[in-house]
């Protein structure tokens, strides 16, 4: 019953509400009866007032204590007031009534001390000729020289109707302000938790691997931060599964081809297909086909280290400028293959980094590799190192072909390659750019690419100076 968020709101509020309803009444029920028997005490006080005042007047115009004509006035009394009255001496012996009952009325002890200090009122049970709730009222007064005792007795039944009836509005006021106040919640809860039903059936629909529904804003702030957080979610998740099956398809296809080649040649010479002077040829090839999934494979390791963070880069001092150079001597042979004019490598520089060396010779590797595999034949390689306040540049650029427009987004991609490599790229694997590029992330840095088609494509590194985790030690 109480399981559900929506149960739990409502039950809890409503009992809120009625506590706080019941107290409130309570609060007003107990001022309301004081306020009230203030009022009555008022008007006992000022019944007694006038009486003790008529009985002096009587007692001053007469030798003795004029006991028939103070009779009569407490007769008067009980006629106009509705009130018992009694006198008392100081024994306590009842000298004047105003009743025509034959039972003694006797003034105990007690009451005479209380009055002696002060006027004595109380409200109790049933007294005097009364069968209801009535009041208590005695003074002491001074009648021809000797203490005398007023005792009046009030009706106070209007009291109690005065409490039972309040009590009643109260409680009627408290019930019906509970229905409307627990229909109110009921319809602000469900509306609130409404969103929150959204959310639910969408986030099932995460769960059974469809991410295409997205969140609406609500109005309310907070859950429109959770739908946004969700929308940020589904989107990072759908991205991250578009690139799970891409890559998975990429490998597949990479793979395929590689495999079916080795597959086919080692049957050919299983089979006896091939002449014995051929097979060195087929096995050379076969040799090369499992460097390059060896390749992949390693390339395909060091992008995952990176994205999973376990690839830690050891940042140490040294000169970014002489790091470029030797590596581009690891192509010295490529580069006097093709012909090639090496430019700008006079004008580079010196220009000391904080950075991971090896990594940044990977990425410094793959670019030259990359420039000179696809330069022109006889064609120009310029390098280029600047630097400013923050950041090392290095420019590394090739003659030739370039890229279209529809091309350069996509250069980074695993497994990209473009329509004019297909034919020149046969050793490959389209990892090398996008390593290139998670290697930058990891040092804070970018990488971009310009290219005029029929003219050149250029890669650009930008490369902080420093690195916050740095130790710096020269290199």
């Amino acid at each position: 019953m109480l399981k559900s968020v929506y149960s739990r709101i409502f039950y809890f509020c409503t009992i809120v509400l009625m506590f706080a309803c019941a107290l409130t009444g309570l609060v007003v029920q107990i001022s309301a009866n004081r306020m009230h028997e203030k009022e009555a005490y008022a008007s006992f006080d000022s019944t007694a007032r006038m009486l003790i005042n008529k009985l002096h007047e009587i007692d001053a115009q007469s030798d003795e204590l004029p006991v028939s004509a103070m009779q009569s006035e407490l007769k008067t009394y009980t006629i106009s007031e509705n009130v018992d009255c009694y006198l008392f001496n100081a024994a306590g012996v009842c000298l004047v009534r105003s009743d025509y009952s034959a039972s003694p009325v006797v003034l105990s002890t007690a009451l005479m001390a209380e009055a002696n200090k002060a006027p004595y009122c109380k409200m109790g049970g049933e007294s005097g000729n009364f069968s209801e709730p009535t009041a208590t009222y005695v003074e002491q007064l001074e009648l021809h020289g000797a203490s005398c005792y007023l005792m009046l007795i009030f009706p106070v039944a209007y009291v109690s109707d005065f409490s039972a009836k309040l009590l009643a509005v109260l409680c009627i006021s408290v019930l019906v302000i509970g229905v409307l106040g627990a229909g109110l919640f009921y319809i602000n809860t469900a509306r609130l938790l409404k969103p929150l039903t959204v959310i639910t059936q969408t986030a099932e629909e995460y769960a059974k691997g469809d991410f295409s529904p997205r969140l609406s804003p609500t109005g309310e702030p907070e859950l429109d931060r959770l739908t946004e957080t969700m929308n940020r979610m589904a989107d990072f998740i759908d991205s991250n599964e578009r690139s799970r099956k891409r890559f998975i398809s990429d490998v597949s296809h990479e793979l395929k081809t590689p495999m079916t080649t080795i597959g086919g040649y080692v049957d050919a010479i299983l089979d006896g297909a091939v002449p014995k002077d051929e097979e060195r040829h087929y096995l050379e090839t076969v040799s090369s086909e499992v460097q390059r999934m060896s390749r992949m494979v390693n390339s395909m390791l060091n992008i995952s280290k990176v994205e999973a963070g376990t690839l830690a880069p050891n940042f140490t001092r040294f000169d970014i400028t002489h790091l470029l150079i030797k590596t581009l001597l690891l192509f010295e042979q490529k580069a006097e293959e093709k012909h090639l004019t090496v430019a700008g490598l006079e004008e580079c520089p010196r220009t000391s980094v904080v950075a991971d060396k090896d990594l940044m010779q990977q990425v410094f590797y793959n670019l030259t590799e990359n420039a000179i595999k696809f330069v022109n034949e006889g064609g120009t390689l310029t390098l280029a190192v600047d630097a400013d306040a923050e950041q090392a540049h290095i420019r590394i650029r090739n003659s030739g072909e370039g890229l279209s427009e529809d091309e350069i987004p996509h250069v980074f991609e695993r497994f990209y390659k473009t329509d004019a490599s297909r034919g020149k790229d046969t050793t490959g694997v389209g990892l090398g750019l996008s390593i290139v590029n998670r290697i930058m992330v990891l040092h804070g840095g970018t990488v971009t690419v310009k290219s005029v088609q029929g003219e050149y494509t250029e890669f650009v590194v930008s490369l902080p100076l420093t690195q916050e985790a740095a130790a710096p030690k020269e290199s």
